[in-house]
């Protein structure tokens, strides 16, 4: 199955204002080390994959670095929220990175809306080979055409696998 974007989606009735600034902050961001994705597949038309995988909560970043291998089922992303006495947004969050795919996309994108008090988590897992695109990859958090947080990773073939495996496998003998 082809998957690509995981996200952990907050459900419920927008509470934002039009007129309302988006107060976004980024939390964290980082690696999370290789599992097989599950959860609920969701239709996302603006992916190479045209679905997200919803997440569970909790997912915690296994490693704060920028620099990702690509590995199977290795994930990559960040987690962001609202800034204290923000209302609900609505917000556009998009993926950058290298041409990839049968159609050779560089940008994939999804609606989300962030909640007061909650934390909005958003991953790139890599599940397919033709999903593992060496060069820059950039997150980010948009409304209205505007960039309100991003992050950017550097995908690589082997940097980074050091560490990875260290902070993923330390425990295996």
């Amino acid at each position: 199955m082809c998957h690509r974007l995981t996200a952990a989606f907050i459900t419920g009735l927008a509470l934002w204002g039009g007129a309302a600034q988006a107060q976004v902050r980024l939390i964290e961001a980082g690696i999370v080390c290789p599992r097989i994705s599950v959860g609920e597949l969701v239709e996302a038309p603006g992916t190479e994959a045209g679905v997200l995988r919803r997440i569970r909560e909790g997912l915690v970043f296994d490693l704060n670095a920028r620099t990702v291998p690509t590995m199977d089922h290795l994930g990559f992303g960040f987690r962001t929220g609202l800034k204290d006495g923000a209302e609900a947004q609505e917000v556009t969050v998009a993926v950058t990175h290298p041409p990839m795919g049968p159609r050779e996309i560089e940008r994939e994108e999804w609606t989300t809306t962030l909640w007061p008090g909650e934390s909005n988590m958003n991953l790139f897992t890599f599940e397919e080979d033709y999903e593992k695109v060496p060069g820059p990859w950039t997150f980010s958090i948009e409304q209205a055409g505007r960039t309100l947080v991003s992050v950017t990773f550097e995908v690589t073939r082997d940097s980074g696998q050091g560490a990875v495996e260290q902070a993923c496998f330390r425990f295996m003998s």
